[in-house]
């Protein structure tokens, strides 16, 4: 059994590259680490995935292998902020955690393999802080789902806050605050259910779901309140 893991050498995809080689699977890492890719990694690829022309040379050089399962994992963000964000840094994160997945399934055979998208509670919800992540990870949504309806076989993961490299720095609540290895547990039993829309933690997923219901009035009060707390020093 092969897997193909994005961001494998640290945080979530780390995690997994880890569980899955442990259980006997040959693992292929992309990420800007090599030697972090060395540690649980069969076979790697060096990679900036902003950099769409080298997402691009992977995909050929993996054009020839069968992945039985293809876990799109790989994601960054802008630091959360009310600035509006320049164009450059906007556009760095659209090109990972968008369309460097498009580059890299190009060339890919991925008819009969599982895909699986790690997006983000974020994404149901236009966060004023993170204006960059959770329009790049609904549009992931939307993506992972035109897939779906094609017929290929599909989970969308979206997890809530995650104790990474990516949350260490945020100096801000952080509701139902997740272990990374409690959190890549509950991905790897996500994956075996074979259900397309998967969020979790729940009760966060609930409450965000309950804020959509509210009147569109209420919603922009309280989220201009929150943009302009001072969540950033």
């Amino acid at each position: 059994m092969r897997v193909l893991i994005t961001g494998a050498s640290r945080g979530i995809g780390k995690s997994l590259a880890k569980y899955y080689k442990n259980i006997g699977y040959e693992i292929y890492g992309i990420a800007r680490d090599k030697d972090k890719l060395k540690e649980v990694c069969d076979k790697y690829f060096v990679c900036d995935l902003s950099n769409l022309d080298e997402v691009s040379g992977v995909s050929k050089k993996l054009s020839n292998i069968k992945f039985d399962l293809i876990i799109l994992n790989a994601g960054i963000s802008t630091p959360h902020s009310r600035d509006f964000p320049p164009i450059d840094a906007f556009k760095k994160v659209i090109d990972v955690n968008l369309l460097s997945i498009h580059a890299l399934l190009e060339h890919i055979d991925f008819k009969d393999s599982k895909l699986v998208f790690i997006s983000s509670l974020a994404s149901l919800l236009g966060a004023p802080t993170s204006l960059a992540y959770s329009a790049s990870k609904r549009a992931l949504n939307s993506y992972a789902e035109s897939l779906y309806f094609a017929g290929i076989d599909v989970v969308l993961v979206l997890p809530g806050f995650i104790k990474t490299d990516m949350t260490k720095n945020h100096n801000f609540y952080m509701p139902f605050l997740m272990d990374l290895d409690d959190a890549a547990q509950r991905i790897v039993k996500i994956i075996e259910k074979d259900k397309f829309f998967n969020p979790f933690p729940l009760r966060f997923y609930y409450i965000i779901k309950l804020f959509t219901f509210l009147p569109d009035n209420l919603k922009r009060k309280i989220l201009k309140k929150y943009a302009k707390s001072d969540i950033v020093e």
